[in-house]
């Protein structure tokens, strides 16, 4: 049992060191788009915390690394969501990781005027028809999204597609697909279902967490595709690489 929960503990320290050093270099490309640092702080710091506080809480428990790393986003989840109201034997709430941060990044950015209102609108709700169109209820899980990579490409490239439109060729791409990535699938996956939700027989009491369940990791994740999209899309016309080479030249000169 001792071996056991020494490979467990091992595996997942590299795990962690990996996804430090992943993290990092996400870090760089957000604050090369355009991101503050506050907002690279709530995108990446917190969750990555709360992450390794989860999983360094599971790992202690010696029952395997891959019920560890599956439960991981689960109880994450679970540990954020804040219960809101009660309508009958259903519980509805927010998640503070996976609704609270998307929507407060997003309102910093237009209050700050860093991207167009009307555009957000619009590609908001166009990845929220998108989304809807790929969840489905799973008795367990809640509202579970099956494919979710096409709603923050497609995000990225509306985007892209905006930015050649007259009077847009200085629209900061990366801020705006994030924004109507997270924000669409948000809308799409979780608002758009809770009448669904609400009816749904669960069989007994729950709690039903707008960003929380499965939906936390899908609007993480479409944040990330997003801008690795916008990346992809930017690099044929900036020279997006050579930025962030400079960037470390100039943070380690020797």
């Amino acid at each position: 049992m001792f071996e056991q929960f020494t490979d467990n503990f091992f595996l997942v320290f590299v795990l962690m060191f990996f996804v430090i050093i992943m993290a990092g270099l996400l870090g760089l490309y957000l604050h090369v788009a355009g991101f503050t640092l506050v907002e690279v702080i709530l995108l990446l710091v917190i969750p990555l915390v709360a992450c390794f506080a989860v999983l360094s809480v599971m790992v202690s428990t010696v029952a395997g690394l891959t019920g560890s790393i599956s439960g991981t986003v689960t109880a994450m989840a679970r540990a954020f969501d804040v219960p809101v109201v009660n309508i009958g034997h259903t519980v509805f709430g927010v998640n503070a990781v996976g609704f609270g941060i998307p929507v407060l990044v997003t309102l910093n950015m237009l209050a700050s005027r860093r991207i167009p209102w009307k555009l957000f609108c619009l590609l908001a709700v166009i990845i929220a028809a998108v989304t809807y169109l790929y969840t489905f209820i799973q008795p367990g899980l809640g509202v579970v999204i099956f494919l979710f990579t096409i709603p923050p490409i497609l995000a990225s490239g509306i985007v892209f597609m905006f930015r050649r439109m007259r009077g847009l060729s200085n629209l900061n791409t990366a801020l705006l697909a994030y924004a109507g990535a997270t924000i669409g699938v948000l809308v799409g996956a979780d608002l758009l279902n809770l009448h669904k939700l609400a009816n749904h027989d669960w069989g007994k009491p729950t709690l039903v967490s707008i960003g929380g369940g499965s939906i936390l990791d899908a609007v993480f994740l479409a944040g990330i595709v997003a801008l690795f999209a916008d990346f992809v899309f930017r690099s044929r016309e900036e020279k997006i690489f050579g930025r962030l080479v400079k960037v470390l030249r100039e943070a380690w000169p020797g």
